[in-house]
């Protein structure tokens, strides 16, 4: 068994493993560098995940709408902050305390229940990866975050995500969402469909605003978003 590894495990194969690593990650990580740069300051015309759903899933994509950040009212900002990255404006593109506290949660259910990914984490997947739960794409996720961190502003950033994130099937931004569900601009909804909205965040192909009531998970993240925006509101 000695002489098997010593004979197809030399220090040569590991070097040029190693190399192809290196190459790999060079190319990756300028990859995402150069896209950030120009998504700095353009909006992406397509993503990822638009790709993917239409191959895998046959959804086309609805008509697109991008909204502003600006015009996207603060409370409503701080509220898809508060429910999927609290400390959005703290780190720098992934947040270790939320992935320790991620993993411990995992650990002891035996299962996955929490990935603990940030916003710009979410944002990475959704323009560059591909939604399949592997560790590989975890990990990819993780390096395009931090580089996207270290180009992109933090503003910017929530633009993206707001613009991109997907709301059902075929439907990604949330003035996209807001036109396809509510016929109108974002704007000009209310804070209950708002509300409804953000709940769908979880699992956007699986229900709508008009039915995930019927799911106990997606009724308590709507109860809590409310609570949230309250105390938002009386801040104000």
């Amino acid at each position: 068994m000695k002489r098997f590894f010593e004979k197809f495990f030399t220090r040569e194969l590991f070097l040029k493993v190693g190399k192809y690593i290196l190459i790999f990650h060079i190319c990756y990580i300028s990859f995402i560098a150069v896209f950030s740069l120009v998504y700095r300051f353009v909006n992406p015309p397509v993503s990822s995940l638009q790709i993917y759903r239409l191959i895998f899933n046959s959804y086309s994509t609805k008509k697109h709408y991008n909204i502003s950040i600006g015009t996207v009212p603060k409370r409503y900002q701080r509220l898809l902050i508060s429910a999927e990255d609290p400390n959005f404006y703290r780190h720098h593109g992934i947040d270790l305390e939320a992935m320790e506290t991620a993993i411990k949660t995992n650990l002891r259910y035996g299962k996955k229940l929490s990935g603990a990914s940030t916003i710009t984490q979410q944002l990475a997947r959704t323009l560059f990866l591909f939604p399949d739960k592997l560790y590989i794409r975890k990990y990819l996720e993780i390096i395009a975050a931090l580089t996207m961190d270290a180009i992109i502003p933090k503003k910017r950033i929530l633009e993206l995500y707001l613009n991109n994130a997907e709301w059902g099937r075929g439907v990604y931004g949330i003035q996209s969402a807001s036109y396809y569900y509510y016929r109108t601009s974002l704007t000009n909804i209310s804070d209950d469909q708002v509300i409804r909205l953000l709940s769908l965040l979880p699992s956007p192909c699986k229900y709508s605003p008009q039915t995930f009531e019927k799911r106990k998970r997606l009724l308590n993240r709507y109860k809590e978003l409310g609570e949230t925006l309250e105390v938002l509101n009386s801040r104000s």
